[in-house]
């Protein structure tokens, strides 16, 4: 289970990124560049920890943050190659969306505070308490299983409160700022829909079958009897097998024992599209077939070319389109969406006109260095 809290300031995170990438320059600096780049400095902001900073509004990020971050995430594996460029081309994307979300994160904190009423403290205070309640609720009223999973986002009880209090307040704010709902007609959805139908509300047929394949001449010795051929031997092994199935056998475990095709392993199973003529013969043949039974319903022996056959359908889900009716409800859902993450987007980028663009590639790019060096020395 994940924590919900975290879970929403996520998504909002990960809006901005979409929204905020065309205000950040794609800066390029080589280890030795950045060595010589000046940081510009900022007055009255928190006494930084941790290495080089990224001063948004008040408030400041660390290299130090962000690499312990990014190492929590399993990154630190990239720069065991010894190849900083290899490093640098696999985690910068990363490490980009982790501070673009940090800065989301301040930037909204900031602006919720300004618009905060004054008695916020108090229903702060009780609006994060019954969260808390809830969070621990949903892992059964489990102290220690709730602790567990905090500690592994990395947090404690503190910061964990902390961390949601910080995000209801947030939540409160963008609550205020998307108030209006988007008006989506009905011929808008029709179009949509006309539009889109083929790719979004259509489906292949699906068939899902299990197939025990004996060929004769392959049949191991121990199978034959004295004086029979190899023919009969694998008629009789196919009857004895249908009646062990007609007795409640499991199909797959006797395709694993019996089958003597590479699928035996997997007990036999094959799921293709109907229609798509992904299976060569004599396979193909079993496909037809397949098509004529009913689920669970068990044939055999088959016969094709110097195989035999003994087949069980699965499932099958024959080729369809949804209706509009059907998915008006979803196309109304997405279209909000789209709305609402565009005003998303517009607060965003509004916001993050304050942070210098070139300040914040140099702090990724110093970012890297800091992590890729702390990570080889270890």
């Amino acid at each position: 289970m994940t924590i919900r809290i975290i879970a929403v300031l996520t998504v909002a995170a990960a809006v901005c990124v979409g929204g905020c990438s065309d205000k950040i320059p794609q800066g390029k600096y080589s280890v030795e560049q950045m060595r010589t780049i000046p940081f510009p400095n900022r007055y009255d902001l928190p006494v930084p920890t941790g290495g080089m900073t990224l001063n948004v509004g008040t408030q400041s990020i660390t290299t130090k943050e962000i690499a312990d971050e990014m190492e929590r995430r399993g990154n630190k594996k990239f720069a065991a190659s010894g190849d900083y460029a290899y490093f640098r081309e696999q985690t910068r994307a990363l490490f980009r969306e982790e501070i673009q979300g940090r800065v989301v994160e301040i930037l909204l904190y900031e602006a919720a505070k300004k618009k905060a009423p004054e008695n916020i403290e108090d229903m702060l205070d009780k609006a994060t308490e019954k969260e808390i309640a809830r969070f621990v609720a949903s892992y059964g009223n489990n102290y220690a299983l709730a602790e567990e999973e905090i500690r592994r986002v990395g947090q404690d009880w503190k910061t964990f409160r902390d961390f949601t209090r910080r995000g209801i307040m947030v939540q409160s704010y963008l609550a205020d700022q998307f108030k209006d709902k988007r008006v989506v007609s009905l011929g808008e959805m029709l179009a949509y829909y006309n539009e889109h139908q083929q790719e979004e509300f259509c489906h292949p047929g699906e068939i899902q079958f299990r197939f025990i394949d004996i060929v004769p001449s392959r049949l191991d010795a121990s199978l034959i009897e004295e004086g029979e051929i190899a023919e009969i031997a694998a008629l009789r092994l196919c009857v004895a097998i249908v009646d062990r199935l007609a007795a409640g056998e499991d199909f797959a475990a006797l395709a694993k024992q019996y089958s003597q095709h590479p699928l035996a392993g997997s007990g036999g199973l094959i799921q293709t599209t109907i229609g798509s003529n992904s299976l060569s013969e004599p396979y193909a043949m079993l496909e037809q077939t397949a098509l004529e039974m009913d689920p669970n319903q068990i044939r055999g022996p088959l016969f094709g070319g110097d195989h035999l056959f003994i087949l069980k359908l699965e499932s099958r889900q024959l080729a369809g389109c949804q209706s509009f009716e059907e998915v008006q409800g979803r196309i109304e859902g997405k279209m909000q969406y789209e709305f609402r993450r565009k005003q998303y987007n517009d607060l965003f980028a509004k916001m993050s006109r304050n942070v210098d663009p070139l300040q914040f590639e140099q702090f990724l790019d110093y970012c890297l260095i800091d992590a890729y060096g702390r990570w080889r020395q270890l």
